[in-house]
């Protein structure tokens, strides 16, 4: 079968290459309005009281109507599809992609993931070892699978971001090429979480590192992951 040529491209730079070739173009992270947050946040809690309500047809039928006016609401303005990735640069120069589905704050898909320690960021050519990425986050009634406990492709959701953070604060990291999970026990929502990832090492674009993730002392699952970094232009950051 022959290529679409009106599908959209499926290739692209990864976020980090994206952050250089915007460089100082990169709009700043006081530029987001409170409100932006505060919204998802809402939208996150509206998602788990769909998947926990036990109300009648007659509310269900209101809060639809409630939902889709909403929906135009937000649906007045919007970015297009292809530039739906939204960088912003914090003070110290590290960049955030807010809109990604791993922990973005402007992504209601998103798992509430906090990071406890992320690092100054690297300056360009600098490779840091170790690097260890500490963050916490408390799944919902929304990311469950089996009763009471969260979806395997949530927790692996959670384990690759933090992995990714953890091998981009050695370096430019790219995309992920590999990721092997050990599922150890359940992993419960509702519940905090302690997630520690930590960039193992370089070698050539291949960049790998280890996490686990953990309810109090014991680890529910484990990761290893290799990242391949995207070749950078001439003119990035120019």
């Amino acid at each position: 079968m022959s290529p679409d040529p009106h599908a959209p491209a499926l290739t692209g730079p990864s976020a980090s290459t994206l952050a250089a070739m915007l460089g100082a173009g990169m709009p700043d992270i006081a530029d987001i309005p409170p409100e932006a947050f505060e919204l998802v946040e809402r939208v996150r809690d509206l998602v788990e009281a769909v998947v926990l309500t036990d109300v009648d047809a007659a509310a269900r039928a209101a809060a639809s109507t409630h939902v889709a006016e909403a929906t135009a609401l937000l649906k007045a303005a919007q970015r297009p599809k292809d530039s739906v990735v939204q960088l912003v640069r914090h003070e110290n120069g590290r960049y955030e992609h807010l809109s990604q589905a791993g922990s973005g704050r402007l992504n209601p898909q998103a798992p509430r993931v906090e990071y406890l320690n992320l690092p100054e960021p690297a300056e360009p050519g600098e490779v840091r070892e170790p690097v260890e990425i500490l963050a916490r986050v408390t799944l919902t009634a929304q990311h469950g699978g089996p009763p009471g406990r969260a979806h395997g492709g949530v927790v692996a959701t959670v384990l690759d971001q933090v992995l990714g953070v953890a091998a981009s604060a050695s370096g430019p990291a790219g995309f992920t090429a590999g990721l092997d999970i050990r599922f150890r026990k359940a992993t419960p929502y509702d519940v905090p979480l302690d997630v520690a990832a930590r960039f193992v090492r370089r070698e050539g674009r291949k960049t790998f590192a280890t996490a686990e993730i953990r309810v109090g002392d014991v680890v529910t699952a484990e990761a290893t992951a290799v990242f391949v970094s995207d070749r950078v232009p001439a003119d990035a950051g120019a």
